[in-house]
Order: C-alpha cells, then sequence, then structure tokens
C-alpha cells in the first residue's frame, strides 16, 4: 500500500508539474482560456490523486487524520486552481504558483513535526485560506467565461467554510468535537466529493468553448479555383474547363472526404495542398503545367 501511495504521489505531482510548466514555458503566449484549463487539468489530476491516497490509507472515511502526502497533493490541487484563475496575468500566475508551493511546504513540515491534532489544525486553516483566495481569484477574473467562474467560486467558498468551521471546533471544543461535527450537515468526505464535483463541472463548462473555438481555429480552410474563368473558357472551351474544375474536385476529395466545393473549385482544410495537388493532376489525370499554373490558391478562415 505504501509503495502505491508513493506511485500515486509521483505520478500525479509528475502530470501537475508537466502540464503546468508547459504552460509557462511556451513561447508563444497561449490564449488565457486554454492556459486555465490546462493548469485547472493539473490541478485535477492532483485532486485526483489525492483521493485515490485517501481511499488506500483510510479505510474508514471517518477518520480525521490522513497521511500527509494526501493532504499535501490536495493543497497543491486547490493552489493550482488559483494559478489556473490568474493565467490572465503572467506576473500574479508566477506568484499564486510560489504560494502553492510554499502552502504545501507547510502542510508536508507540520504533518511530519508537529502532534497530529496541531498539523490538522495547520491543514485546515491551509485549506480555508486556498479555497477562499481561489473563490476571490475566480470572482475577480474578467477574462474566463462567468459561468465556470462562479461554479468555482461557490464550491471553493463552501469548502473554505467548512474547513474553517471544522478549524474552529477543534481550538474551541478540542479533537472529540471536531471528529463529529459535520458544519452544514455535510461530512468531511461529502464535503470534499462536492467541492471536487463543483470543480470538475466548473472545468467542463471551461473546456467546452474553448474546444470549439480551438477545433474551429485550427480548421484552416485553403479554397483551390481555376482562375480567370473567362479566359480558360474562351482559351479551352467551356466543356474542357468545366473538366479541369470536375477533376480538381476529385482529387481534393481523395485526399479530404469533408472538402467543400466552391464556385469554380473547391475548399479544402488539408495543409499545404498544391505539391501533392501537382503530382496527382499530372500522372492521374493527364494535366499538362500550363494548366496546372492555372489553379489560384486562396487561404480563409471559417467555422468548422
Amino acid at each position: 500500500m505504501l509503495l502505491l501511495s508513493v506511485g500515486i504521489v509521483i505520478v500525479s505531482v509528475a502530470v501537475a508539474i508537466v502540464v503546468a510548466a508547459y504552460s509557462f514555458a511556451r513561447p508563444r503566449p497561449l490564449d488565457p482560456r486554454a492556459a486555465a484549463l490546462r493548469v485547472a487539468a493539473a490541478a485535477a489530476a492532483l485532486s485526483v490523486g489525492s483521493a485515490l491516497m485517501r481511499l488506500i490509507g483510510d479505510r474508514d472515511v471517518n477518520v480525521v487524520a490522513a497521511s500527509f502526502p494526501a493532504d499535501t497533493t490536495f493543497v497543491l490541487s486547490i493552489g493550482l486552481m488559483c494559478v489556473a484563475m490568474t493565467m490572465t496575468r503572467e506576473r500574479l500566475a508566477r506568484s499564486a504558483a510560489g504560494a502553492t508551493l510554499l502552502a504545501g511546504l507547510t502542510v508536508a513540515t507540520s504533518s511530519v513535526l508537529l502532534p497530529p491534532d496541531a498539523a490538522r489544525i495547520v491543514l485546515l486553516c491551509t485549506l480555508a485560506l486556498a479555497c477562499g483566495a481561489c473563490a476571490t481569484l475566480a470572482l475577480r477574473n474578467t477574462v474566463l467565461p462567468r459561468p465556470p467562474r462562479i461554479v468555482i467560486a461557490v464550491a471553493t467558498v463552501f469548502y473554505a467554510l467548512h474547513c474553517a468551521t471544522r478549524a474552529l471546533a477543534y481550538l474551541t471544543s478540542g479533537p472529540d468535537a471536531a471528529f463529529g461535527a459535520a458544519p452544514f450537515g455535510v461530512s468531511t468526505l461529502a464535503a470534499a466529493l462536492l467541492a471536487n464535483a463543483g470543480v470538475a463541472a466548473a472545468i467542463l463548462l471551461l473546456f467546452l468553448p474553448v474546444a470549439r473555438e480551438t477545433t474551429a481555429a485550427s480548421r484552416a480552410w485553403t479554397t483551390l479555383t481555376i482562375a480567370d474563368w473567362r479566359l480558360v473558357v474562351d482559351a479551352y472551351g467551356i466543356l474542357r474547363a468545366r473538366e479541369l474544375v470536375s477533376d480538381l474536385q476529385i482529387a481534393i476529395r481523395d485526399r479530404d472526404p469533408d472538402a467543400r466545393n466552391a464556385r469554380h473549385g473547391i475548399s479544402t482544410t488539408l495543409s499545404s495542398p498544391m505539391p501533392t495537388l501537382t503530382t496527382y493532376l499530372t500522372y492521374e489525370y493527364g494535366w499538362q503545367p500550363h494548366e496546372i499554373a492555372l489553379i489560384e490558391e486562396r487561404p480563409e478562415q471559417r467555422a468548422a
């Protein structure tokens, strides 16, 4: 079990580091929503890793104490959500990343050096502060879509209040009262599941429009037409001119079934179609160089 927990920690942290570092290290800035989505995905990976470690380490879900890797990973996941909410401002995002590392180090150190009760108070206070900061950053962000920001803010405020209430119970009534406390009528496990479900829903709300726009943007269309149509008709005759258009359309559709007919030509999403098309039309359709020269290539952008 210990080796499995260590493996989960390594995999979760590695995924989070790679995804987050890629968002910061790109030579050209990412779209703020795409960057936020990448970091949020890294946060989700850490959150899943933390949940798995808790399931492995705590067979009884009512046990308050949890292993410090699970606690640290969970704090880091919330911290990365803070980073995701600040990806529109690079300097603020880097500050949030530094604060996230500091929070994780604080929880890990307190879990090792302090008594369990004191370490639990440190953990709950850190979680409350991190969730509160995440909610504030989500509400102050004006670039990301409003619905996922609201969902993230509600989920993290709920969990911040939950953690703060439990921390207060620890301080005022002792561990026994905190052990049986269920703020808002929700157990610790249920509160964590509700918060994670809310964040997952927000990530989905953020992902869908970004995915649609990214797909549409990536489909760069190129329109290939027979240029100077009237001159071609005069020079080759209407029948040969129409045959040239038909050959061009068929040749493109052989390679791009989603190609769309255009006036005197065809539109395709093939990248740099002319080199391949030149060879294909020459050998398969017997086009001469002067006929290949009639093709006009015009890039355009259209929705998928």
